[in-house]
């Protein structure tokens, strides 16, 4: 699986650090890289790093990583609008690299429609690489699928994420949570013959996720398997009430403990 990948993603201080190396010695971009750099050894957000940036993009204005790292806290601390307005020049000047994560951002305010145009964007831009949300735990081609469906559009969601797990090159790539996204948007559609055969490949792969019981549960008791449905719902109680629970960073739909404990009493009654 992507769990050392992840590991060493959520270890960085920030997003595709350059090389200052690469710039000519005493050339702006060299100074602006340097000034960048000295900016992080200070706390994310703090005035003595933002001075530093402010600094950075006067000597180079066209230094795109001091843009967006000026922009991140402002993500962190909910000022969407201020992030926003530092980050759309990062953008402007260096798409590819910073397309996705005003992507993720826009996500992370539920603005699905807005995600989704960065990120069809950015996939046809040439040679597009993989990248993943910040700490690794999803491919963005997942978020893509999900804010699809965030928007009803399950099948369009359901082909994404099929064809993104399809692609990997291999098993080790795929993500702790992949295939339950997959199996909730098949939920979502009512295939749920298929939601089953995910979410079980799911299980397989991560187990500790009440979530991934819980929609098991309900694609089971659609197709009238009760019995083994209220199995599920039970399971995905007790993993929930855990204290050290796997929790499923940017899942998209949420589980709620009053969701499975209202699934438990209704087929406690049929029984």
């Amino acid at each position: 699986m992507r769990t050392l990948l992840i590991l060493l993603t959520s270890s960085l201080f920030s997003y595709a650090q350059p090389n200052c190396y690469i710039y000519a010695e005493n050339s702006q971009e060299r100074k602006a890289c340097e000034l960048s750099y000295k900016a992080i050894q200070y706390p994310q957000g703090s005035k003595a790093s933002q001075k530093l940036f402010d600094q950075a993009i006067a000597i180079a204005p066209e230094f795109a990583w001091a843009y967006y790292e000026k922009s991140v806290p402002y993500f962190k601390r909910g000022l969407l609008r201020e992030g926003l307005d530092i980050l759309n020049k990062a953008i402007k000047i260096d798409p590819k690299e910073y397309l996705c994560y005003r992507a993720y951002w826009y996500w992370q305010y539920k603005n699905y429609n807005l995600c989704i145009e960065d990120l069809e964007t950015y996939y046809k831009l040439p040679k597009a690489y993989v990248q993943f949300t910040p700490g690794g735990d999803k491919d963005m081609r997942i978020i893509l699928g999900l804010a699809y469906a965030k928007t009803n559009q399950y099948k369009k969601g359901i082909e994404i994420i099929s064809n993104c797990i399809i692609n990997y090159k291999s098993k080790d790539d795929i993500g702790l949570t992949d295939y339950h996204s997959l199996g909730i948007l098949y939920v979502l559609d009512k295939q749920y013959s298929k939601a089953i055969a995910t979410l079980k490949k799911q299980l397989t792969i991560n187990e500790d996720m009440a979530d991934t019981n819980y929609f098991l549960g309900i694609a089971l008791k659609e197709k009238l398997n009760l019995v083994e449905a209220k199995k599920q719902f039970t399971k995905a109680l007790s993993k929930y009430r855990e204290t050290n629970r796997f929790i499923n960073i940017n899942a998209g739909f949420k589980v709620y403990l009053l969701d499975i404990e209202n699934e438990i009493a209704a087929l406690s009654q049929i029984n």
